[in-house]
């Protein structure tokens, strides 16, 4: 199919994976506009990685529905992908969490109805599993969020399953596990652990370390993201997008970092209690099953952990916290 006349729309486009989202399409031949509230770490994420060609940039919250539909306007394909992040500013902010990641994905649901689009996909979330039953997790494991912003998440793909049924609007569902890459903010464990090895102090583990995570290079994840909104195959189906060959415990993470850095740390262990998760609702196993993203849409991640720590590494300053993608 020839893509040089699709224009895409991608919310939270001024952040960590809408920027690389824009990148790996506009490589592809489309028309990419970004809609954001703030495009200050699209700046810095793209200084990151070299030269990168000029994108539409609007500004705007998913919360203003006029705003919304003019940038969708004229689109074929909309990547939704802003929401209010992390699991402190979620919980404490529970409300305004529930607003933004549920209201505001009805709003882009309506203002592509309103505009005709064609697709939409919707960046979910590994954390709508919780705790499963065995590993690796397929897309037909139960769900069973355990924090606010699962819950918006998994509320967010069953609006978007509706309004399928109900309008005909296709749509491909990503759940993503435990993204990471150069300039993603230190909220995050790796570039976290990355930060504090490289400025000689000891990464801090919550709890005693046997968490286990498997962990996708974003440019892997933005080829599985990219591949299931342009093959036909995906049209309203749900993916895990990740990488499952290299699960790994976080005390054990830790150490590879300070191993890559070549620094004599030792990591340093803290309660769960005074991490940002409350122990009831720490997922000690996460690790992704992705036959059916390999199967329908050939994705195969490849970058091995330690590449994408060594990336990280020599791309520089790892930016504390971000501007809102709203």
């Amino acid at each position: 199919m020839n893509f040089n006349n699709k224009t895409i729309l991608i919310t939270g486009g001024g952040g960590f994976i809408g920027t690389s989202i824009a990148r790996n399409l506009v490589a592809k031949g489309l028309k990419v506009r970004l809609f954001d509230l703030d495009f200050t770490n699209h700046t810095l994420f793209f200084n990151k990685q070299g030269n990168f060609p000029e994108v539409e940039k609007v500004r705007g919250s998913i919360l203003d529905s006029n705003a919304l539909c003019n940038a969708v306007s004229g689109c074929d394909y909309v990547v939704h992908l802003a929401a209010m992040l992390g699991v402190k500013k979620t919980e404490l902010k529970r409300v305004r969490c529930l607003d933004i990641n549920i209201l505001g994905t009805i709003n882009v649901l309506e203002a592509c109805l309103k505009e005709k689009v064609e697709k939409i996909l919707f960046t979910s979330s590994s954390e709508i599993y919780g705790e499963t039953d065995g590993t690796p997790i397929k897309e037909d494991f139960p769900q069973n969020p355990v924090s606010i912003y699962a819950i918006t998440k998994l509320a967010g793909e069953e609006y978007i399953k509706a309004y399928a049924k109900r309008y005909g609007l296709k749509y491909s569902i990503i759940r993503l596990f435990n993204v990471y890459g150069p300039a993603q903010v230190a909220e995050f464990v790796i570039p976290r652990f990355v930060k504090r090895v490289l400025n000689n102090k000891s990464p801090i583990i919550y709890g005693d370390g046997s968490q286990i995570r498997a962990f996708c290079f974003i440019e892997d994840a933005v080829k599985g993201i990219s591949a299931a909104l342009l093959n036909s195959n995906s049209n309203n189906q749900i993916f895990n997008i990740g990488n499952n060959k290299e699960p790994i415990l976080m005390k054990n993470l830790a150490n590879k970092i300070i191993e890559i850095a070549g620094k004599k740390l030792e990591p340093e262990f803290i309660p769960m209690s005074k991490s940002d998760r409350d122990s009831s609702r720490e997922i000690k196993r996460r690790i992704p099953c992705i036959d059916k993203a390999s199967n329908l849409l050939n994705y195969q991640p490849q970058i091995s952990l330690e590449q994408g720590v060594r990336i990280i590494m020599q791309a520089g300053e790892i930016p504390e916290s971000w501007v809102e993608s709203l």
